[in-house]
């Protein structure tokens, strides 16, 4: 192939480039500002799905975290905690993770989705658990910690990740860190008061995410910044 003045170009499918956006990979012939177009236009055309995940993160975290902590009983605390934890911080949390992918935006539904699936994950657990499908004991518990422990590790790639975006949700990410990691710990042979502290790391988690969740709502009423996110973007 070649231009009018004879000067040779390579065919179309030869000039693709891989891209990396919000979105992931993109591999385009596309201008680098069109595909930022495209990503725009997505973004403005869908409703922002943060506020609906973080509200049902925190709500989740937070009465989960209250018997995990030793603040009321561990087994009638958890067991009256699992219809807020696995409608609204489970599916709910879930849905907007969807809605974020199809926004555009990996990071928000890689987290809502794996929280959110993680929720329904837990409820489902303890439900099964209650109704004698299989006993309490160190097996099952060595799972479920197993489980925490990765989603320990998840918390903080995702941490990193939102250091590009914002500080508050570093602040929620990170704060998952120790509070998944320490109840992992106890639900592996640990002492139970290594579970209560991570109780407490979840709980502090469960702030900022009310706090972000408000900033989403408030901020996106108002159409300017009321409270602050500290973006980095």
């Amino acid at each position: 192939m070649s231009t009018s003045d004879g000067v040779g170009t390579l065919p179309r499918h030869e000039m693709r480039r891989e891209r990396w956006t919000k979105a992931g990979p993109v591999v385009s012939a596309m201008p680098q500002e069109r595909v930022v177009e495209l990503q725009e236009r997505s973004e403005a055309s869908i409703g922002e799905p943060g506020a609906l995940g973080l509200f049902g993160f925190a709500v989740g975290t937070l009465v989960i975290a209250i018997p995990l902590s030793g603040l009321v009983p561990l087994k009638t605390g958890v067991l009256a905690a699992l219809a807020p934890v696995l409608v609204f911080a489970g599916i709910a949390q879930f849905i907007a993770g969807i809605v974020a992918l199809r926004k555009g935006n990996t990071f928000a539904g890689t987290a809502f989705g794996a929280y959110g699936a993680n929720n329904t994950l837990i409820a489902t657990y303890y439900l099964f658990q209650s109704a004698g499908v299989f006993p309490s004991n160190a097996d099952t518990k060595l799972l479920i910690g197993i489980e925490l422990f990765c989603f320990a590790y998840i918390s903080l790639v995702l941490a990193v990740a939102a250091s590009k975006v914002n500080l508050e949700f570093v602040g929620i990410l990170l704060a998952l860190v120790p509070g998944f990691g320490l109840v992992a710990v106890s639900n592996v042979g640990g002492p139970s008061s290594i579970g209560d502290i991570g109780g407490y790391f979840l709980i502090l988690s469960a702030g900022f995410a009310f706090y972000g969740a408000s900033a989403l709502v408030v901020n996106s009423a108002f159409q300017r910044p009321v409270l602050p996110l500290l973006s980095r973007a």
